[in-house]
Formats: C-alpha cells, structure tokens, sequence
C-alpha cells in the first residue's frame, strides 16, 4: 500500500489537521534504544481513512497533533499501546484518551501468538518483512525498503480492531477491555536513571570476593562513562561476562588483556585505555563489602508473607484465565498482583486505591479476589 513519507513541517501540519477531523488513527512509533545511550523517538506511522504517513520525527515537532491524542472523538489504535505511549510522553507532555490495542485486546480473547506478525498472517494471509525489527532509526537517510518496512506496521491496525471488537463484544468483554485500556493511557515513562550500585546485581557479582567486587565497580561505573561519552548503550561497550572475568583475574587483566574472551582487536584499540585505568583503579582502591541489612524476624516473616501472597494470587489469576479462556496477564498485570498482595484488601473499598486495577476488574474480580484471599489465608 502507498503512503506518504513526510519529513517537512508544513507537510505535517496539514496531515495534523486533516487527522482531527478523521475517527479514528492507527499508530505506531520507532526508537533507537539498540543504538544510542539515550532513547530517541525517531519515527512514528500513521494511518487512516485514505491516509497512510511515515513522519521522520527527527525533522519534524509532532505538537500539532497531541489535540486528537487527547480527542475522545478519535479512537487511537495501537499494538502494544504501553510501548507506544511511554515513548510520546518520554519525548513531550501529552495525554492520550480513547485508545484501543489489537494486542491486549487478543490476550482478552486467548489468543498466543498476539504479536502483529502472526496476527496478520493468521487473520490476512499476509507475510510482513521482519527485516527491520531492530534497525537504527535514528540513523539518515533512511533507506526506502527502511520506510516501506515501517509503513506496513498501522496499515492492518483498522481491520484488527474490527475483528477483534466484534469477538470481544460476543463475548461481553469489550467494557471490560475498554476500561484496561483507560489505564494504558495512564502509564508513564520510567526516568533514565544510573544506579552505582547496579553492578551488585550482575549474574554472579555475588560469588566474587571483596577486591573482585571493588573491580567491578570501577568498571561498571568506566562503563558507563564510556557509553555516555560514545552516545552508545553500556551492553555495547564491553558485556557484563567481561567484566566478571576481569573482576576474577584483574592482575592478568592489567598485564595482557586479549587473552580473555570477549577482547576484540575493537575493544583493545577503543576501550583498552579505560580498562586498564578500571582495573588498575580496583586493585588499589578498599576491598568492597557488600551492605548487609539487619532485617528483624518480623520484617523477614512479613515479606515472606508477601511473596506468599503473590504466589497465590498467581494461581487464582492462572485458574481465572482458564475459566474464561484468556491469557493470564489480560486478568490482572504482575504489577497489580503485587500491589494487591502489599496491601492485604479486605474490602471492596480497599480495591479501589489500588492502582492500576481500575473500575471494571474491581467490579468483576472483587468479590473473588477477597474471598480467594479469605480461604488461602493471604491477609497475614
């Protein structure tokens, strides 16, 4: 199918204009998360009656058309809507209302395989190119087999929506999907933040002594200098199995570093320095002691509690989506699980400061949700 790629202001003024007056658009959006250290929003596909549009939004401020976002009169369609909406408001304030997501909406309905691949294919017969899932889109020009690829990600949105609806109105959940949607349009982008401390989280960062572990951390925090300084993911840089090598044999580390797998002719000449710099830096520097927390029996007892909550509220949300032949996440987000098992509700009153769980699955799972709480002894 045609389309229009528009990369000039103007252009997407107009197309902003004509979209207000339109019911409904489909979207989605493309980053460079793969690529650089921090996320850029660099396109975004729109489609709709008689409109299919690929917007560089590189070259391009999008502000003309967050009016229709929050435009109860347009339904937005997304696949995976979370995804989308975290990236809009990452890159600017906006409110988004009335949307409807393909994906949730098959998970309402039990089906698997919900990525929009294997729903076209299944529902049109259509192969999509796969080609570009994890491209660079922030790099210019882009190529038009590039653009193509993007085009075809909004164009079967539309009749996915459709089909789905009438499925889930057969089947008396579309309210109920609908409200799962209004908490979509709540979420909000989780802060780029770096933990100096994330290096303890590692796979096998435990298992290393106090000065292993004082070498680890000047490579992690060298690590993350070096991404910041290359614009370039940290896992880019050097992986984190290096580093755990490293950490476990610095003293060979400083004398030759290209005998440890993963040390490149590349990562000799680009980080080679700063390595070196890290390891020589952990070596002097005070064996690391991990902080311990003196966690009282009772403190130890009620997590334990919690996490026993949790387990069991999986099993109730697992026996749910039998009974209703949907996937387990449509009942209720992990999220929710565990805000429900922090907060020992008693009450349907007690439901509804829980976040996340919204109006309609208060209403429909309450009253099962406290009484499998009541019978499994769950309230601690």
């Amino acid at each position: 199918m045609s389309y229009t790629f528009i990369d000039k202001q103007a252009e997407f003024n107009e197309l902003a204009a004509k979209l207000a007056k339109h019911k409904y658009i489909s979207i989605d959006t493309e980053s460079n998360s793969l690529y650089v250290y921090k996320e850029k929003f660099c396109l975004m596909q729109l489609s709709s009656e008689h409109i299919n549009a690929v917007v560089d939004t590189l070259a391009v401020d999008i502000k003309p058309l967050l009016p229709v976002f929050a435009d109860p009169a347009v339904e937005k369609i997304f696949h995976s809507a979370d995804s989308d909406i975290r990236v809009f408001k990452a890159a600017m304030p906006c409110t988004f209302v009335n949307i409807f997501d393909v994906m949730v909406a098959a998970k309402y309905l039990g089906i698997i395989k919900c990525g929009l691949d294997n729903m076209v294919k299944e529902f049109f017969k259509v192969e999509l190119n796969k080609k570009f899932q994890k491209a660079d889109w922030g790099r210019r020009p882009l190529s038009k087999e590039m653009l193509d690829y993007a085009s075809c990600d909004t164009i079967y949105l539309k009749k996915l929506r459709d089909l789905l609806s009438v499925e889930l109105e057969k089947k008396g959940r579309l309210e109920e999907v609908t409200g799962q949607f209004a908490q979509i349009c709540k979420i909000e982008p989780t802060p780029m933040r770096f933990d100096e401390s994330g290096f303890l989280t590692l796979k096998g960062a435990r298992q290393l002594n106090g000065r292993g572990l004082a070498v680890l951390r000047e490579l992690y925090l060298a690590r993350e200098v070096a991404a910041i300084k290359r614009d370039a993911p940290s896992f880019k840089i050097i992986s984190a199995d290096l580093m755990l090598r490293l950490s476990v044999a610095p003293r060979e580390g400083l004398h030759n570093l290209s005998i440890f797998k993963g040390v490149s002719g590349y990562v000799l000449a680009n980080h080679g320095g700063w390595i070196r710099e890290a390891l020589q830096k952990g070596l002097k520097a005070p064996e690391y002691t991990v902080p311990r927390r003196e966690i009282s029996r009772e403190k130890r007892a009620y997590f334990e509690t919690v996490k026993n909550r949790f387990h069991d509220l999986k099993m109730w949300r697992k026996e749910m989506a039998v009974r209703r032949n949907m996937l387990p996440e449509a009942i209720l987000g992990n999220d929710v699980l565990e805000r429900l098992a922090l907060s020992q509700p008693r009450t349907l009153d007690d439901l509804k400061d829980i976040k996340g769980l919204g109006a309609e699955k208060a209403s429909l799972y309450g009253p099962e949700i406290l009484d499998f709480i009541k019978k499994h002894h769950l309230k601690g």
